[in-house]
């Protein structure tokens, strides 16, 4: 298949996908989640698929390969793409992880044999000169077989999965959204196994010309813009990467808003234990546990707590500074009374965000500060 999208448009898609992938080997591979690395693995290869549909890369390789070949190559490595996404659909079921090692290598393989058989099938339509999406023979619905069966698993999976999480309920907006995404691009996926293949039978026999005709077209122009949409996605973890890099990412600011306010705290709560301090905590680690020690020493402070003044995190910041010095002046425990009560506590992300809203009005002085966050690294 040769791209029929404006040049401009091809290039600079395949210019930011590039630089997606790049960076993505930098940073968010080595040390990274699986998924991570799938997510890297798919960008790498849809980028090579759209490289190889572009005339001016089949023009330059056609000294080493037939044009036919790569063109033919090109919806090869797309389908080496669907690899790394159905095995990433795939390993959100809780049942794929026991033998997580062996299927994977299962899945590769099978990808791998798929590519030579389809090269294979393709022989015929490259002795003619033609573009098999519009080549006579049996060796059409067979090439495309291949390419259906990946794409529409793939896009199967990610709809039914995407599915069954939102009929489960009780998600957040923006994981609603994701998955509401995944549906659209998995049941599109869908389609567009079952349209190539039917269209693939048409060619083959001799019939529905003016459907092969507009496939055809299709498929020489939409590659791109899907790539674009892909890039876009996976270039999201570099963005965050970066802002973890810079140290401006939420779970960063949300250290140093809670740093002044948990620094007090521990000072005055010794018996809470602490663990071992670690250097060079991940953001989100250093914040989960930062907030977790600070509702350790509220648990606490509640033995010296009044009754708080008035509703809202300005009151709830000012009774738990008065608990704070009521036990560094040596007063008596009474009655447990529960602090941060507007916390929701739903999960480690509403107390987190009901402790920043306290923090803002924190300005309860201390003998000192604690010398370093419990990761051992400085909060700003």
């Amino acid at each position: 298949m040769t791209s029929s999208a404006p040049a401009l448009i091809a290039w600079t898609v395949l210019g930011f996908s590039m630089i997606a992938v790049l960076f993505r080997l930098l940073w968010l591979f080595g040390s990274a989640r699986s998924s991570e690395r799938l997510v890297t693995y798919g960008l790498l290869l849809g980028t090579a698929s759209g490289l190889l549909r572009e005339r001016a890369v089949q023009d330059t390789l056609s000294g080493v390969l037939d044009i036919g070949f790569t063109r033919q190559l090109s919806t090869v490595v797309m389908v080496l793409t669907f690899v790394p996404l159905c095995l990433l659909a795939v390993s959100w079921s809780e049942r794929w992880s026991e033998d997580a090692v062996r299927n994977t290598r299962y899945v590769w393989a099978a990808g791998y044999v798929s590519a030579v058989l389809m090269l294979i099938a393709g022989a015929h339509a490259r002795s003619l000169g033609q573009y098999i999406d519009r080549t006579p023979g049996w060796q059409t619905p067979l090439y495309f077989a291949f390419f259906s069966l990946w794409c529409g698993f793939t896009g199967a999976l990610m709809a039914s999965t995407s599915i069954r999480e939102l009929r489960a309920g009780d998600l957040r907006p923006l994981h609603r959204l994701t998955y509401l995404t995944i549906t659209v691009i998995g049941l599109w996926a869908l389609e567009e196994a079952v349209s190539i293949l039917v269209s693939s039978v048409c060619a083959a026999t001799g019939t529905g010309h003016a459907f092969v005709e507009f496939r055809f077209r299709a498929n020489e122009n939409n590659y791109i813009y899907l790539l674009a949409g892909g890039a876009i996605v996976a270039a999201g973890g570099v963005v965050a990467e970066l802002a973890r890099r810079l140290r401006i990412d939420p779970a960063s600011r949300a250290v140093r808003q809670l740093y002044p306010m948990w620094a007090d705290l521990v000072d005055a709560c010794p018996e809470i234990p602490r663990p071992r301090a670690e250097t060079r905590l991940p953001p989100r680690r250093r914040v989960h546990r930062t907030t977790v020690e600070i509702r350790d020493c509220l648990l606490v402070l509640g033995r010296f707590a009044e009754p708080v003044s008035a509703p809202g995190p300005a009151a709830e910041a000012e009774q738990i500074a008065n608990a704070l010095q009521r036990k560094r002046s040596g007063a008596e425990p009474g009655p447990y009374r529960r602090l941060q009560v507007s916390a929701p506590g739903r999960d480690i992300v509403d107390e987190t965000r009901a402790l920043r809203r306290i923090a803002d009005h924190w300005a309860a002085p201390g003998p000192q500060y604690a010398s370093s966050l419990s990761d051992g690294d400085t909060a700003r």
